[in-house]
C-alpha cells in the first residue's frame, strides 16, 4: 500500500460525512467509519459485498435510500443534497443527506451526512406553523358565528361584542403562546420589563426587529457566454472538455489561420505601396517626374534658342545670296516644330506639378489609411484564431435549433463565421432561480439581501441579492396556486468558494425582507383586536398602575413580536396577559 493510499484512508476515516465507494456491479469498494455508523454496517465486513445484499433483510428500514443509490448507480447520474429517511433497528427514524457522483469505469462515490437534528427542527417548526394556522381558522370560524348572531338579534350586540373581545384575546393569546412559549422561556424578551408568568407588564424599548422568507432553488451560472467563430476555418486544436472548469485567459480553441496569413501578406504589400505613393506626393516638387519634366523643358528652350540664332544668321546669308532658299525654309520649319515641342513640355510640366495638389495628397492619404486599416483588421482576425476564456467558468455544450450553428466542435471540423463554438458558464458569480407564491412575492423587491446555504456545501455561506422578480405568474396546472419566478445573484466569489461549488447544486435561500435596528415591538399576546371599527389595541399601564386601552397601528409580525408603528413610545408599559392553564 502506497503512502498516498495511507494518507487517503486516514483522511476519509476522520471525516464526519460518510464516504461510500461502489463498483460497477454495485459492490462496496470502500466505506469509512462514518458511513458504517450512519448505515448501521461494519465497514470491514461490507467491503467487497454487493450493496443490495447488505440491505437484503433491511429493505423496510431504508428502502427509499437504497433505491435512490441503486438508481443513480445504474443510470450513472448525479444526486445532490437529497434528504431521505432511514429507519433504525430500534424503530427510531433518522434522516440522511445523500449525494451520488459517477466516476470513471462505472464506479460511484456516495457521500452521506446525518441531518436528523436539522430535519427534526424543520418538522418542529412546520408543526408549530400548522398549529398556528389551525387556531387562526378556528378564530375566523368563531368570528363568523358571532357576526351571524349579531345580525339575528340587535339586543345582544353589547354582549356579543364583549364575547368577541374575550374570545379573540383568550384564543389569540392561547394560540400564539402555545406555539412560542418555549421561545420566550429560552430567549426572554428585550426591554426593561420582561414578560412574567401571569399578568406581567412589558416596557417598550427600541431594539432590532427583522423578518425573512425561506426559499429553495438550484445553482446556475451568473451568465452564459457564447464564444463565436471569428471567421470561417478549420479547428486545429481543442484544449478543453465539456463540463471542465477553465481559468480566465486560458486557451480553449485554435483555428487554422493560413488563408488569413496569405491575405495578410497581400495587405502588407498594398500598405507599403500606398505609403510610398503618399510620401512621393507630399514632396512632389522634388519627385523624379517633376524634375524630369523640368529638365526636358529647359533642354527644349535651349534647343529653340540655338535654332532661332541659326535662323537669324541664315536669313542674313540668304539675303547676300550665300545660301539657298531651301536651307532657310528648313531652319524655319525646325524652329516652328521646336516651339510646338516647347509648348507641349510646358503643359506636361504644369500637369505634373498639379498632381501634387492637396486633393491628390488627400486621396493618397485616404488610400494609405485604408490599406493600413485592412492590414490591422486581418492581423486582429489572426489573433482571434486563438480563442481564450474571457472569465472563470465551465465549458458547456452549445445549444440551439440549428445544428450547423451550435454543433459540438472537434479537431478538424470546418466552422462557419459566427458559429457558436462553445458556451461558457460564468462562475465569477452564480445565480439561483426560485419560485415564490403569491402571498410572499409582494414582499420581495430588487436589491434585497439573500443568504445562500446548502447541505451540499455546509461550510460555505454565500451572500447575494435579488436581481429580478417576475411580474407574470408561471404557467401551472389547473387549481395550482400562482407562483412567480425570482432570480438571485451572488456577490463576487473567491477562488476557494468557486472550487467548492458545482452547477445544479441545491440551495437554501433566506431573503431578509425587513430589518429595523430601532423598532418598537411588543409580545404578540399584548395586542388584541378592537371589537368595533377594526384595528388593534393594547392595555397601557399609566402612572400609579392605572390601566387603559389605547389604539395602536401595527406593522411587521414575527414569531413572537408585533411591530408598533403608531400609538406608543419608548418607555411605555403594556400588559401581557398570562397564558390560560391547560385542562
Amino acid at each position: 500500500m502506497t503512502e498516498a493510499t495511507l494518507d487517503y484512508q486516514k483522511l476519509v476515516s476522520g471525516l464526519p460525512q460518510g464516504i461510500l465507494g461502489l463498483g460497477p456491479r454495485g459492490e462496496v469498494l470502500r466505506m469509512n467509519p462514518a458511513a458504517g455508523r450512519i448505515l448501521g454496517l461494519d465497514p470491514d465486513r461490507a467491503s467487497g459485498r454487493v450493496f443490495s445484499e447488505l440491505f437484503a433483510d433491511r429493505l423496510d428500514e431504508g428502502e427509499e435510500l437504497f433505491k435512490t443509490i441503486a438508481s443513480a448507480q445504474a443510470k450513472g447520474t448525479s444526486v445532490n443534497g437529497l434528504v431521505l429517511p432511514l429507519a433504525g433497528a430500534g424503530g427510531e427514524e433518522s434522516h440522511i443527506a445523500l449525494s451520488v457522483t459517477p466516476l470513471a469505469g462505472g464506479e460511484s462515490a456516495v457521500v452521506l451526512a446525518d441531518v436528523t437534528r436539522q430535519e427534526q427542527v424543520r418538522r418542529h417548526h412546520m408543526k408549530k406553523q400548522d398549529q398556528a394556522t389551525s387556531w387562526a381558522l378556528r378564530l375566523e370560524q368563531e368570528k363568523n358565528r358571532l357576526e351571524q348572531l349579531l345580525r339575528r338579534n340587535q339586543r345582544l350586540r353589547l354582549w356579543a361584542s364583549v364575547a368577541i373581545i374575550l374570545i379573540f384575546a383568550g384564543l389569540g393569546y392561547y394560540a400564539w403562546t402555545r406555539i412560542h412559549l418555549a421561545g420566550y422561556e429560552a430567549g426572554g424578551l428585550n426591554g426593561s420589563g420582561a414578560l412574567a408568568a401571569s399578568g406581567a407588564t412589558y416596557t417598550l424599548q427600541p431594539g432590532p426587529l427583522s423578518s425573512s422568507i425561506n426559499l429553495t432553488g438550484s445553482i446556475q451560472p451568473y451568465e452564459t457566454i457564447n464564444l463565436l467563430s471569428p471567421f470561417a476555418g478549420r479547428v486545429l486544436e481543442r484544449r478543453f472538455q465539456y463540463g471542465q472548469r477553465v481559468k480566465k485567459g486560458e486557451l480553449l480553441l485554435k483555428l487554422d489561420t493560413s488563408d488569413l496569413e496569405l491575405k495578410l501578406r497581400d495587405a502588407q504589400v498594398e500598405a507599403i505601396k500606398a505609403q510610398e505613393e503618399f510620401n512621393k506626393l507630399v514632396d512632389w516638387k522634388n519627385s523624379p517626374t517633376v524634375l524630369q519634366a523640368q529638365r526636358e523643358l529647359e533642354k527644349a528652350k535651349n534647343d529653340l534658342e540655338v535654332t532661332q540664332q541659326k535662323l537669324h544668321e541664315a536669313e542674313m546669308l540668304y539675303k547676300r545670296g550665300i545660301i539657298p532658299l531651301d536651307e532657310l525654309r528648313s531652319l524655319k520649319e525646325q524652329a516652328k516644330n521646336q516651339q510646338i515641342s516647347l509648348d507641349t513640355l510646358k503643359d506636361q510640366l504644369r500637369t505634373a506639378i498639379e498632381k501634387g495638389q492637396s486633393k491628390n495628397i488627400l486621396m493618397a492619404k485616404l488610400q494609405k489609411e485604408n490599406a493600413e486599416s485592412k492590414l490591422a483588421k486581418i492581423s486582429q482576425e489572426i489573433k482571434k484564431g486563438s480563442i481564450t476564456a474571457p472569465v472563470v467558468g465551465v465549458a458547456i455544450k452549445p445549444t440551439g435549433d440549428d445544428d450547423k450553428k451550435s454543433r459540438v466542435v472537434e479537431v478538424g471540423y470546418e466552422v462557419a463565421k459566427g458559429q457558436v463554438l462553445l458556451a461558457l458558464g460564468n462562475l465569477e458569480r452564480l445565480s439561483v432561480t426560485t419560485k415564490v407564491g403569491e402571498l410572499n412575492v409582494a414582499k420581495l423587491r430588487q436589491g434585497q439581501k439573500v443568504a445562500i446555504t446548502s447541505y451540499a456545501f455546509p461550510d460555505l455561506l454565500l451572500n447575494g441579492r435579488i436581481d429580478s422578480v417576475s411580474s407574470q405568474a408561471l404557467p401551472g396546472g389547473s387549481g395550482d396556486p400562482p407562483s412567480f419566478e425570482v432570480r438571485i445573484i451572488t456577490d463576487q466569489l473567491t477562488t476557494d468558494q468557486q472550487a467548492g461549488l458545482r452547477l445544479g447544486m441545491s440551495a437554501n435561500l433566506e431573503v431578509n425582507v425587513f430589518d429595523d435596528p430601532q423598532a418598537l415591538a411588543v409580545p404578540i399576546a399584548a395586542v388584541h383586536p378592537c371589537p368595533q371599527g377594526g384595528g388593534n389595541k393594547v392595555t397601557l399601564v399609566g402612572k400609579g398602575g392605572a390601566c387603559k386601552e389605547v389604539s395602536v397601528k401595527t406593522g411587521l409580525t414575527t414569531e413572537d413580536k408585533v411591530q408598533i408603528t403608531d400609538g406608543l413610545k419608548p418607555g411605555d408599559k403594556v400588559v401581557v396577559p398570562a397564558a390560560a392553564p391547560e385542562g
